[in-house]
């Protein structure tokens, strides 16, 4: 058996990928990848993850006689492997969705690719669970043995961000006075609006919209015009945020919602 744990991350117009492959023999193999995008979102990195793992299987493991075991925590990226299932199109979200099914249509065929039947790698016979099922298999989360091996590939998918903080902290030790200069706060409040929140920054302006705060406030973080600044939320974000309990999330939009706004929560202030 071999496994690999996948994960993904995207910040500003990075997207970085984190995979921990377990070959045959248990030696472990952890990456992390990255790569500029136009529109990163944390759906797209995870299908960047999926198909950084599918290029490592091909080169290494596609041609030995082992299953092979993929674990991910995006459930629609399994669902449209699987079964081809698209994303639910919203207005707001319409271009960003397509560009993802499109996306992950794409990485579908890649997959059917190496598990048909006319390639080497069809269809064995699993002793463990008594069912026949193709040589590579991806899973969610739930599914996996040892969850800290997620872990380590998402911390892995972020390694780019902890690069970037580094190289700010060497600019802040040679030139304190004109970095701090260059870092204003800005206060993000949560106003609702007929069925929608809306993120307001401090002219009263609004950057992001979304049926649920903590989606919409996820939005307004990756926009250029809060990058290098420090936040503020307001008192309803900020208890909403330590009233949500983010480990029995079920929701995909708010899992992604959470994994920006823990990427940029060294940004907040009191």
């Amino acid at each position: 058996m071999i496994e690999y744990y996948i994960d993904g991350s995207a910040k500003d117009r990075t997207i970085g990928a984190g995979i921990v492959r377990i070959n045959e023999f248990g030696f472990m193999d952890k990456r992390h990848i990255a790569a500029e995008h136009t529109n990163p979102t944390p759906q797209i990195a995870e299908g960047f993850a999926f198909e950084k793992a599918l290029e490592m299987i091909k080169e290494n493991d596609i041609h030995k006689n082992e299953l092979i075991n993929v674990y991910s925590d995006c459930r629609h990226l399994i669902s449209s492997l699987q079964f081809n299932q698209h994303f639910d199109f919203h207005q707001s979200e319409f271009f960003i969705k397509q560009e993802t099914n499109d996306y992950f249509l794409y990485l579908r065929e890649l997959y059917k690719e190496l598990i048909a039947r006319k390639s080497k790698s069809s269809i064995y016979h699993c002793s463990k669970s008594k069912e026949a099922r193709p040589l590579i298999k991806v899973f969610y989360k739930e599914d996996a043995d040892n969850r800290n091996y997620l872990q380590d590939a998402h911390s892995m998918s972020r390694q780019y961000i902890k690069q970037e903080e580094s190289k700010v902290l060497n600019v802040v030790s040679k030139a304190p006075s004109k970095v701090e200069a260059k870092i204003n706060k800005i206060d993000l409040k949560a106003v609702k609006k007929a069925n929608a929140w809306h993120i307001v920054k401090n002219n009263g302006k609004t950057i992001a919209v979304n049926k649920r705060p903590l989606v919409a406030l996820s939005e307004a973080l990756v926009q250029t015009k809060v990058k290098n600044h420090q936040i503020q939320l307001c008192s309803y974000l900020e208890n909403l945020l330590k009233s949500t309990n983010k480990n029995k999330l079920s929701n995909e939009s708010m899992i992604s919602a959470f994994k920006i706004i823990d990427e940029h929560k060294n940004k907040f202030v009191s």
